[in-house]
């Protein structure tokens, strides 16, 4: 049998109520949860035997009988889980692309033994520039790519926070090291810096790729979502 649309607005709503904010996995759990309905649910009765189904749906999605602010008991955290492995797995998988590509490689030994070279033939104070430079334009590239997006109100979608996360990665994890070089020789520093901005330029751009496919996957989600 299938369901109204107002029988469907309730399984969403109550979706919402109990825990799964992100619209993308509401969306994936609403269909299993329709499915279910629609197979168990008799014509005659249905009027009186809906929210029955939908609460038998629910249990065997894994949701807690007892919705007293339970929510899920696991079918949304393994949602987010397998999103979230889909998208490191996208990332290292970039990472392995990118340094298979004699190309990329060429690219790279050329960027570090200009970056060397400048180095030796600059004082410190100048390279600490330059240095700071490179290690902000990804972040303004970054916030560009953020506002854009956010004017484009897609809602709080877990797909769209991973592919935000993977984006700014790079950032989050050299920063770290970048500070601790301040504490060390300037020739360290230097020489740790030749070698971190490359890969923090690759992780960027590999981040950046996670991101795109992110956004693709959410555009279509929507506009399925509308049609």
């Amino acid at each position: 049998m299938e369901l109204t649309k107002e029988q469907i607005q309730y399984i969403d709503h109550r979706l919402e109520n109990e825990g799964v904010k992100y619209w993308d996995i509401r969306i994936e759990m609403l269909d299993h949860v329709i499915s279910n309905v629609e197979e168990n649910l008799i014509p005659e009765n249905s009027e009186y035997e809906f929210k029955e189904k939908v609460q038998t749906a629910f249990v065997t999605l894994g949701w807690k009988e007892n919705f007293n602010g339970g929510g899920l008991d696991g079918s949304d955290k393994d949602a987010l889980k397998n999103v979230n492995k889909e998208y490191r797995k996208l990332f290292f998988q970039g990472f392995v692309n990118f340094f298979k590509s004699f190309k990329n490689l060429g690219f790279l030994l050329c960027f570090v033994m200009i970056y060397y070279i400048v180095s030796n033939n600059i004082n410190y104070t100048i390279f600490k520039r330059i240095s700071l430079v490179l290690f902000l334009l990804p972040m303004l590239f970054f916030l560009f790519y953020s506002i854009k997006i956010w004017s484009k109100k897609y809602g709080k979608s877990i797909h769209l926070n991973y592919g935000i996360f993977y984006f700014s990665f790079a950032f989050m994890m050299l920063n770290l090291p970048i500070q601790l070089l301040k504490y060390t020789t300037q020739n360290n520093q230097k020489l740790f810096t030749i070698l971190l901005i490359p890969i923090y330029f690759i992780a960027t751009y590999i981040g950046f790729k996670v991101y795109q496919k992110a956004i693709a996957k959410v555009e279509k989600m929507r506009k399925e979502l509308l049609s």
